[in-house]
Formats: structure tokens, sequence, C-alpha cells
């Protein structure tokens, strides 16, 4: 979600630019992130991101041609928005949205190559005029749709079946499930959700959730335990799970702030970006699982994208943008000190309009070049070392 940027010293455009805007409007937006578009020059490039992490699952598919090394100042057809999922280090699915269809491309290779687009497809079966298609890539062959009810595939997308049949209630995550990464607003999730990466089960917490809101964030920490937030238009509330999501622990920011991200380090260990009512952003750290939180010193600024995650190493990693409407990069900034400082660390990518972060990873988009370089993400697990992630050609 973007910042503003407003020149001047008028009292009246500082209060504007500096205004929290309601927090109904921030659960609009962020529904409406998978469906906003990057300029690059002239030409409109849409590139939208949502994450899950899953280890890639041993399958014997043929896997396409390697992708064309060719620039792409399209990423897909005007009006045509697509959205990558990173699923493990060296596996991604890219999707191409289409008026009332869904495709769906695989990568085990870190972009190299890619399945092709009708390999794996999904479609509306009543789509009029003003409908919508909301989905979420849940691991590297398992996808969720919301036509007017939710769809299942567990089979890379080749079938699909009533997605609230399909997922199994259970008391507790089983041991060999991975949680569902989402950050702020997950479309076509309602709640937290985990996947067996070996079968592509999809499973659900049958106990009572720790808020009736609607789920609006979940971070799987390395230990296992589970950190989440509800529906920011109508009051944040929090959450954390030590036994797989059995019970919880809840809290809610202080009255008239918002949590706008929230992670994970362990059952113990967390941190929040919290903005005030005059929008400043500011982050807090736990150490007792919640029960108190302390600012750790660092002011983030204003602005209303602030996507955070854990490094590899243990590090901070927020990714953020800058400038002025019409021209704004994005930059990722690294914190190796419990959040007490931030240097910037890359600050030269493409906005995106949406998340770039999972548990251990941030990235960045950037475009083919002159000489035929292909779309691609840079990658980084740490702050200090970067990788390239081909993205698929349209």
């Amino acid at each position: 979600m973007s910042d503003r940027e407003f020149s001047g010293f008028e009292v009246e455009t500082i209060a504007d630019a500096v205004r929290q805007p309601p927090l109904h409007e921030l659960r609009a937006v962020a529904r409406s992130r998978r469906r906003r578009s990057a300029a690059l020059g002239s030409a409109a490039l849409a590139l939208l991101l949502a994450v899950v992490v899953a280890p890639v699952a041993a399958h014997p598919e043929r896997f396409g041609s390697p992708s064309r090394p060719a620039p792409s100042p399209e990423r897909v057809l005007p009006g045509m928005p697509g959205d990558f999922t990173l699923t493990g280090p060296e596996s991604g699915v890219d999707v191409r949205v289409e008026p009332c269809v869904l495709r769906f491309a695989r990568t085990i290779d870190r972009g190299r190559t890619w399945t092709d687009w009708d390999e794996a497809r999904y479609e509306a079966d009543d789509c009029g005029p003003g409908s919508t298609l909301e989905y979420s890539v849940l691991g590297d062959g398992t996808y969720l749709v919301r036509d007017g009810l939710r769809r299942l595939s567990t089979d890379y997308g080749r079938t699909w079946q009533d997605a609230e049949r399909a997922i199994i209630p259970v008391r507790a995550f089983p041991a060999n499930t991975r949680p569902v990464h989402c950050q702020f607003i997950c479309p076509a999730i309602d709640e937290p959700l985990a996947v067996d990466p070996s079968t592509g089960l999809v499973y659900r917490l049958s106990g009572t959730p720790p808020s009736p809101l609607q789920l609006a964030s979940l971070y799987p920490a390395s230990d296992g335990s589970i950190w989440t937030t509800y529906d920011p238009g109508r009051g944040t509330v929090a959450a954390r799970s030590t036994d797989r999501g059995a019970t919880w622990k809840t809290w809610s920011p202080a009255a008239g702030r918002s949590v706008l991200a929230l992670v994970g380090v362990d059952s113990q260990e967390g941190y929040q970006v919290v903005s005030g009512p005059d929008g400043e952003v500011s982050l807090e750290r736990t150490t007792d699982g919640g029960t108190t939180w302390s600012t750790t010193g660092t002011s983030l600024g204003r602005g209303l994208q602030w996507d955070l995650t854990v490094g590899a190493d243990g590090s901070l990693l927020v990714v953020t943008q800058s400038g002025p409407e019409g021209n704004r990069t994005t930059k990722i900034l690294v914190s190796r000190d419990d959040g007490r400082s931030f240097t910037t660390t890359y600050d030269d990518g493409m906005p995106v309009a949406s998340v770039s972060v999972a548990p251990g990873y941030a990235w960045l988009f950037s475009p083919g070049g002159p000489r035929g370089e292909a779309d691609h993400l840079l990658l980084t697990r740490d702050g200090r070392t970067w990788d390239r992630f081909l993205l698929a050609s349209p």
C-alpha cells in the first residue's frame, strides 16, 4: 500500500499528509493491492505479489522450455494483471488473470524454466460484467479460488473441488503441515490454513477462533508458533499460538493505534509495526509472547506500506516505498540490533503495490533491460546477498 508525499509547508497540507486514513479504508485498499499496477516509463507494468513459504515437493511433471530472455515492457495484457507467489527458495507460481479465467505456471529452478500457461487453469462457471475472481496460492501445487463459492485444487490446478468440503477441520494443525503465510488480507483466505507439502491437503482449525473478525495476517515463526492479526477495518486484534492453533493468547494495540504488520521470531519474541493517531509509524518488540510491548526507539516515518519479515540470520527486513506519486521506488531496510536502528540495504526497486516478503525472505522487482534481460526478482535472505529469480514470460 502506498504512501503520499506533499510539498510546501501549509498547515492544512501537512495535516492532510500525515493523517491516518480510517481503518476501513486500509482494509479496502489492502483487498485491491493485488489489482494495482506500477508504471515503467510510459508502459503499464502489472506485477502483484503474495507469498507463502513451503518446501518444493518432488513430482515427475515435465517442465517447459527456458524462459525467453527478452525484455517485457508489459508483464501481462492490458487489464489482465499477473500475480507471482514464492513457494520456496527455488520455486514459485505465477498466475495470469484473464476475464473469468485464471492460468497457473510453475517453476522449481528459480525461473529458468516454467510450465506452460495452459497446463493448469480455473474457469468461472458464471462470470458476468463486474465479476471478480479472488485467489491465493497456498503451496506449490495447492490453489484456492473464490468464485461465489470457494474452490480448491491440490493437484497443481488440474482438478477443482468444493473447498468447504475439501479443507479438513482439525483441533490443531498436524506437525507435518505448514501454516499459510498471509500479510494484511489474503484473497480467498478467511481463517488460518495449513498445507501438507507432501500431499497438498489443506487443514483449518475447528476450535473457537481468537477473534470473530476476518483474518488479516498470519506469520509462522521458525519454532512452529503462529502469530496472527484480525480485521484492521474494525479494530485490530492480534493473537499468538504455541500449540499449532489449539489455543491462543490475544491482545490489542492501545486506542487510536493499529497494527500494520506482525511477525514472530519464536514463541516469545515478536515485532509489530504500529501506526499512531498522527500517522507516525514505529516498531514495537515483545519478549514475553505479546503480554507486553516496548518501542524499539525506531521511527519508520509515515506511510502505509511496511512489509516486515525475519531474515534467515535473525535480522529484521522491511520493504517500503518512497518518492512522489508516479515516481516511487521500493527499498529494503535491515536491522541487526533487534530493531533499534535500520539501514537501507537496497534502494532502487520498482514498486509492486503488494507484499514483497515471506518468512525468511524479502525481494524487489527488477524489470528487463535493453540488453535482453528478463524481468526478475532480486531475492535476499539477510540483506547482504542477492539472488535473481526469473519471472515467467507473458
